[in-house]
């Protein structure tokens, strides 16, 4: 999962750089927050299974 939100994120960031519309931008904005947001929650919410 985290290369895929990584790649979203990645290719949020170049629309942003190379879009002059500001409907896109804060569409692929959106998105990647979202998408950013989803990756901390599934990793703060993920089981360490470690033991010592």
């Amino acid at each position: 999962m985290d290369p895929l939100v990584f790649a979203l994120i990645l290719v949020a960031a170049l629309v942003i750089i190379f879009v002059r519309k500001r409907w896109v931008i804060m569409l692929s904005y959106s998105v990647a927050f979202l998408a950013t947001a989803a990756l901390f929650a599934h990793h703060v919410t993920d089981a360490l299974n470690v033991s010592f």
